[in-house]
């Protein structure tokens, strides 16, 4: 079994890097001048894909570790030697940097700040889940989306009632479909591999992740995502973290 400490000693790790990045990219934001937008743009420009590079460098080497740990862990036979999974295109830094800039040229430029953090985030755990997941696509093994922390998003939740059945860059949204769109800033998923049932963290229960999907389906009548997500933010308010109560 992946035992539940294992996972909450690599989400605290997780959570450690992210705030070293939140404070990094906080001091450096202050420190410019907002009254100049341009060259606070093009500052950004230069910082941001710098800054999720070192730190998703981080992030991937931690993973290739841990991944070594529970392969070890598991009995898996074979010697195999994790590889850890590139960083975030800087294009796609980028490109997040210029969508956001807009906020320069506005009465409030600060508001700019917390969608970089959210970016900055996603993009420095985007190496650690690909390194876990390519790993596992390497040894032909399949891997969970696995919730961490006290509760979960409606929208993580939904993915994880998937249950073990990654074995895709496609089906696991990781960066090869899109950038990491499966993912969202600050959230605390991790990919495990499932080498077998004995592998399930406790606490994991994709089968009651399904069924709460099953009904929220059923009630959102539509199979979009969003309206699938909204439907279980109503249904089961105390299950999730960003729960809908009506009374």
């Amino acid at each position: 079994m992946v035992e539940r400490d294992d996972i909450e000693r690599f989400r605290l790790a997780n959570a450690d890097l992210s705030e070293r990045v939140r404070l990094e990219l906080d001091g450096f934001f202050h420190s410019l001048d907002l009254t100049k937008p341009e060259l606070a743009r093009d500052a950004l420009l230069e910082f941001m894909p710098i800054l999720t590079d070192q730190y998703g460098a981080v992030a991937a080497t931690m993973a290739a570790e841990w991944y070594e740990e529970l392969r070890a862990n598991s009995g898996a036979s074979g010697r195999f030697r994790a590889v850890a999974a590139p960083g975030v295109p800087a294009e796609a830094v980028e490109a997040k940097v210029r969508f956001l800039a807009g906020h320069l040229w506005t009465p409030d430029p600060l508001a700019m700040l917390g969608g970089l953090l959210v970016a900055a985030d996603k993009y420095v755990k985007q190496p650690s889940r690909d390194t876990m997941a390519s790993n596992a696509r390497r040894e032909g093994v399949r891997f969970a989306r696995v919730p961490t922390g006290a509760k979960t998003c409606a929208f993580c939740l939904m993915l994880a009632s998937r249950d073990a059945v990654y074995a895709s860059k496609k089906s696991a949204g990781d960066l090869g479909s899109g950038h990491g769109d499966g993912y969202h800033g600050d959230c605390d998923c991790l990919v495990t591999p499932i080498r077998k049932p004995s592998d399930y963290p406790q606490g994991y229960l994709p089968d009651d992740y399904y069924a709460k999907y099953q009904a929220a389906r059923k009630e959102a009548g539509s199979g979009d995502i969003k309206d699938i997500s909204a439907a279980l933010r109503r249904l089961y308010p105390d299950a999730v973290n960003d729960g809908v109560h009506s009374h």
